[in-house]
This record gives structure tokens, C-alpha cells and sequence, in this order.
């Protein structure tokens, strides 16, 4: 039996563009990028290179370019290094933020700094009255975190209006943007936007931080000044050479690719709604990205979907890899649906360059009769 990966969410596999260009550099870049000798300046060729193709491709200045050890470091220093930066304002964040983001704030309120959470829609919309409250604080807030895309539901969460009204106060804005990068357009004029090149077929262990240098931030380690400062330790050439030409090619193929994977999602959507009484697609209030699909099966426990889909070939996961091995609810769920999360256990199906109108077809039967199987079993267990 062959496997089918619908899990592209937790991570993609590497590109052959990527595996030979980090390979390249590896071999034949051996110096440290802060040395001052011919190897040293090789790798730091090599590195500057790596964030002048990233700049262009997101249309900054390379200065505003920085690598970091993944989407999670990223995020965490957007959030605890402007609170380090800004003690006295809040951090203001949505309620269904990823783990990065939300337990960088619950261990910055542990510290004993004013977090704010707001409501989210299941449109999407972030609810404008508890944004208006945050914002009008008599200080203001130190940061306002916004993801664009959820990684549990897909849901495109509406960044206008976030954008527009916390500019006109003077409060930075930060994306995490991991989960558009190459599926939906990024957003523009935000201060601090958190990438990972691992979604979109780069190495892992990588992230990016666009910062626009205006905006303070306090380092989150220490012992010396590489990335400007911000994030000290020898770089990785390879990686930074990797992830641009992952997220180059990622976002070069972006309008396509949209389209395809869109197209796929909704034809296991339509073929699982057809024969599952009571499914719920989570996300369905609001836009969705094109390669996110979470499920909801009601009547059965959260934690025995992902483990039987694996048993019959898919790999799939019941929400960000990033919880795996929890049970209970996720907050996302939780904060989109209220009680009526825990009536069903989810499922995400997600798709990538490497799924294929076979494989969606193959995927449907083996995925109808796991839930099936399933709910059969509990129910004869009750």
C-alpha cells in the first residue's frame, strides 16, 4: 500500500533545487561568515546573497532581512523582543494565534506584562471592539500579533482593518505568515512578518524575520552580533541559501499552485461532505487558504482519527504539529466554536506540491472508511 502525505502543513518534503544548492554551498563554503579571511568572506557572500534574492522577493530592503532557527524562533522574538523593548505597552494578540505566538505572550503575562487576547470571528474578522479597547489604551500597545493564516482551519484572518487601525495609533504590527507564504499573497506594510522555509519545501530549522528597523527589538540571546544583533551565533549559509531558494520558488509558483491545490481541497471537501453525516468544515465562515483542509467528525473522542488514518497509508494530523500529543480542544477550536469544539474530533488534511488529482482520489476511499470504521467501533463500545 502506498502512503499519501496530506500533511503539508506540519512540513513539506525538500526541494531538489534546495537539497542541491545547500549541498553546493556546504561543500565548497567551509568559512565562518564573520571571519575576516578568503573562506570567511566567502560564506558571508554567500549569506548577503541569500538576503538580497529573500529582499527581493518580498520587496524590502535586504537590511530588513534576517534568518533565523525557524518560524518559532521567529515569532518568538517579534513578540518577547518588542515586550523587551516596549515594557510599559501591552501585547495585543488574536485568540487563535499558533502556539509560538500565544505561549510567548502566557509566559510574558506570567512575567507580569499586559497581554490582551481578542476575539476572532469564525469569519476571520478580529472583533472590532476589543481591537478599538486595545488600541486606545492611555499607553499604547507595544505590539499588535496577528496571524494570516490559521494552521489548524486554513481561515484567511482579515489583516486590513488590524493594519489600517493600529498604523494610525503608532503600533507596530506583527504576521505570522507562515502558513500563507506560497499559497495566498503576503501582507504589505506590516513592521515585523515571520516566514518558515520548511512550509513551502526548504530546509528545516529555518526562519525569517522581516523587520522593518524602525521598529526596536530586544535579543533573546546573547554573545554576539550576527543579524544585526538580533539573533548572535554562528549563521547557517546553507540553510539561508536553501530557504531563499525555497521561498523564491515557493512564491513564483504561488498563483498556479493557489489554484491547483485549491481545486484539489475542494474535491476531497465535496467528497467527505457527500458521505459523512455531520461533518464540520472547520473555516467554512470565512476565506480559507487553498491547501488547508480541517474536519470535524462528531460523536467520537479528538485522539483516534490521525492514528487510524495512518494505519490505512495517510498521514494526517489532528491540528499543528506543534501540539501533537494533546487531546484536549485546541485553543484555536476552542476560541472559533466555544463548547461545540469539543463535539467533534478534528482532523487536518493539508496539501502541497507533491499532491496529486491520483492521490486525492486514492486518499477519498481510505479516509471514508477509517471514519467509518471508527465511529462504528465507538459506537458499539458505548
Amino acid at each position: 500500500m502506498n502512503r499519501i502525505y496530506l500533511d503539508h502543513a506540519a512540513t513539506t518534503p525538500l526541494r531538489p533545487s534546495v537539497a542541491r544548492v545547500m549541498a553546493q554551498v556546504a561543500l565548497e563554503t567551509p568559512g565562518n561568515p564573520s571571519s575576516p579571511h578568503h573562506e570567511g568572506r566567502m560564506a558571508r557572500g554567500a549569506l548577503e546573497a541569500a538576503r538580497r534574492r529573500l529582499a527581493d522577493v518580498l520587496g524590502v530592503p535586504p537590511g530588513w532581512v534576517h534568518f533565523t532557527h525557524g518560524g518559532t524562533e521567529s515569532d518568538n522574538l517579534a513578540v518577547e523582543g518588542r515586550a523587551r523593548a516596549e515594557p510599559r505597552g501591552a501585547i495585543v494578540i488574536s485568540a487563535v494565534e499558533h502556539s509560538a505566538v500565544r505561549e510567548t505572550a502566557a509566559h510574558l503575562a506570567g512575567t507580569g506584562h499586559r497581554v490582551i487576547v481578542l476575539p476572532v470571528l469564525p469569519s476571520g474578522e478580529i472583533d472590532p471592539g476589543a481591537l478599538s479597547e486595545a488600541l486606545a489604551a492611555p499607553v499604547p500597545p507595544a505590539l499588535v500579533s496577528v496571524q494570516a493564516v490559521n494552521s489548524e482551519t486554513g481561515l484567511v484572518l482579515e489583516l486590513g482593518p488590524v493594519l489600517e487601525r493600529a498604523t494610525a495609533r503608532g503600533v507596530p504590527v506583527h504576521v505570522d505568515a507562515v502558513q500563507a507564504l506560497g499559497r495566498i499573497p503576503l501582507p504589505e506594510g506590516v513592521a515585523l512578518l515571520s516566514l518558515s522555509a520548511h512550509k513551502v519545501g526548504g530546509p528545516r530549522g529555518m526562519g525569517v524575520l522581516v523587520r522593518d528597523p524602525s521598529v526596536a527589538l530586544h535579543p533573546l540571546h546573547h554573545g554576539g552580533s550576527q543579524e544585526s544583533g538580533l539573533r548572535p551565533g554562528t549563521e547557517n549559509v546553507a540553510g539561508a541559501v536553501g530557504s531563499a531558494e525555497a521561498i523564491e520558488a515557493a512564491e513564483e509558483e504561488r498563483p498556479h499552485e493557489a489554484a491547483r491545490l485549491g481545486a484539489l481541497r475542494q474535491r476531497l471537501e465535496t467528497a467527505l461532505l457527500g458521505s459523512v453525516p455531520g461533518l464540520r468544515i472547520h473555516g467554512s465562515e470565512g476565506a480559507r487558504a487553498p491547501h488547508i483542509l480541517g474536519v470535524g467528525l462528531p460523536g467520537i473522542p479528538g485522539d483516534l482519527l490521525p492514528g487510524a488514518l495512518d494505519l490505512e497509508g495517510v498521514a494526517a494530523s489532528a491540528g499543528s504539529a506543534c501540539r501533537s500529543g494533546t487531546t484536549e480542544p485546541s485553543p484555536t477550536l476552542l476560541a472559533l466554536y466555544g463548547e461545540g469544539a469539543a463535539a467533534v474530533a478534528p482532523v487536518r488534511l493539508s496539501l502541497g506540491r507533491g499532491t496529486t488529482a491520483e492521490g486525492i482520489e486514492e486518499a477519498i476511499p481510505r479516509i471514508l472508511g477509517v471514519f467509518e470504521r471508527v465511529r462504528a467501533g465507538f459506537a458499539g463500545a458505548g
